[in-house]
């Protein structure tokens, strides 16, 4: 059964602590375990874990503010191009048939992407 990093962790690094104590060391070289390979062999195991963690860290905190900067210039672009979108039904003539036309591209982002290209198809036929 798989066990949380925390486990893991607080583990190797009792282990660690109980294979560096002189009195256990000692008790185990005089029932001849080498204490030293595995000792090694463990702490660079624990330090991969480390480094590993901290790269992980760093790399959600680097997602978490590039999230934010997506939503960010998400809303922008939305607001600017509604805005066009208004500038432009105002030029037609907001009740215009080519007004119309423009209010079903805003309103399309409501009903996916097959709206969407079927408002740009009929969006391209009004024009012509």
């Amino acid at each position: 059964m798989p066990r949380s990093f925390t486990e893991t962790v607080g583990m190797l690094e009792t282990l660690l602590a109980y294979m560096q104590d002189p009195g256990n060391r000692a008790a185990l070289t005089a029932k001849g375990f080498d204490v030293v390979p595995h000792q090694t062999r463990l702490q660079s195991k624990q330090d991969n874990v480390s480094r590993l963690n901290s790269e992980q860290e760093t790399l959600k905190n680097q997602l978490s503010r590039k999230t934010e900067d997506l939503k960010t210039a998400l809303s922008d672009s939305y607001v600017d191009g509604s805005g066009v979108i208004d500038a432009m039904m105002g030029m037609l003539g907001k009740n215009s048939r080519e007004a119309k036309n423009l209010q079903r591209i805003r309103s399309s982002i409501r009903r996916g992407a097959a709206a969407v290209a079927a408002t740009a198809e009929q969006t391209a036929t009004a024009a012509s």
